[in-house]
């Protein structure tokens, strides 16, 4: 079994545990540009720190992370996730594995 296919399938593990015991979200992710929308599960951090790029420090960002396996590909900035009635739109993607892509956003 290889790193990615491990780390796939323990995120998937874990994903339907907190899913189940109401700790993640469901969520429609539309790639940038357009793409058909697809259903996936995802983490919303809020009041997330984060230090921009000027030195900036924020304590009131908003992360969502989602896996690789259900999306498909990496957001793009603008990409959106629609979770129950809130639009967020993708400003960056602060990190990414093999598995899950964490990225910052704001309501649309």
């Amino acid at each position: 079994m290889t790193q990615q296919s491990t780390l796939r399938a323990l995120d998937a593990s874990l994903m339907a545990a907190f899913s189940a015991a109401g700790l993640a979200a469901a969520a429609v992710f539309t790639q940038q540009g357009g793409g058909s929308p697809t259903a996936c599960s995802v983490y919303v951090d809020r009041g997330v720190s984060y230090q921009g790029f000027d030195g900036t420090v924020r304590n009131d960002a908003v992360s969502i992370t989602a896996f690789l396996d259900e999306i498909g590909e990496v957001p793009k900035r603008g990409a959106l996730f629609v979770v129950g009635a809130t639009t967020f739109k993708v400003d960056q993607v602060s990190n990414k594995d093999e598995s899950r892509v964490v990225c910052l956003v704001t309501t649309a």
